[in-house]
């Protein structure tokens, strides 16, 4: 292989009430779609670095495909949203809440981190294990966040833009970084297959 590919799946939906902020939290994966986990499982290289979030939710997909081994990078963490985790979107109020909202790229929930400041932990570990595994197959299982922040990196987006693509669960998402001398071209190949 002379291409590095990166192979994003997003994990399985989250147990429990959808409207939970679930971040970082460690909530089990609904494994019940079978099919989709199949479908996943014929698509992706059998030969691969496999990579996880290390959350609980992604790391029970990744057994649900059928990997043991994979490496957790707590780089590829979702996004933090400190004191509401865990909560619902419909019952927070408040000042912080309004202004969230208002600018919810830049401004971070209380005791979390903003949007751009997870794009840029999530860039800088895509980088460093982009040069890590250059020229292999990487198969990360994350979070709509953290594959959200992986096309923003690739694709040079500010995370307005980045926020705007759709992550479903057990997508797939594939990027190469294509060596060109001392470049890294980034190819987006397929989002939310």
């Amino acid at each position: 292989m002379t291409n590095t590919h990166w192979w994003w799946i997003r994990h399985a939906k989250s147990l429990g009430d959808s409207a939970i902020i679930h971040g970082q939290d460690d909530v089990d994966a609904d494994l019940s779609d079978k099919r989709s986990i199949g479908l996943l499982k014929l698509r992706l290289p059998k030969e691969a670095i496999w990579l996880t979030s290390g959350i609980k939710r992604s790391n029970q997909t990744a057994e649900a495909i059928g990997v043991k081994n994979f490496i957790e990078i707590p780089g590829l963490m979702e996004q933090d949203f400190g004191d509401w985790t865990g909560k619902r979107w419909i019952d927070l109020d408040g000042d912080s809440v309004r202004k969230f909202w208002l600018n919810f790229i830049t401004e971070k929930p209380p005791g979390g981190e903003s949007f751009i400041e997870m794009v840029d932990r999530v860039s800088e570990a895509i980088n460093t294990l982009s040069r890590e595994y250059e020229r292999k197959n990487i198969v990360a299982i994350a979070h709509s966040g953290t594959i959200k922040a992986a096309l923003a990196n690739a694709l040079s987006l500010f995370g307005q833009s980045a926020s705007s693509f759709q992550i479903d669960n057990l997508s797939l998402t594939e990027i190469e970084i294509i060596p060109d001398g001392g470049e890294r071209i980034w190819k987006v190949i397929g989002v939310n297959r």
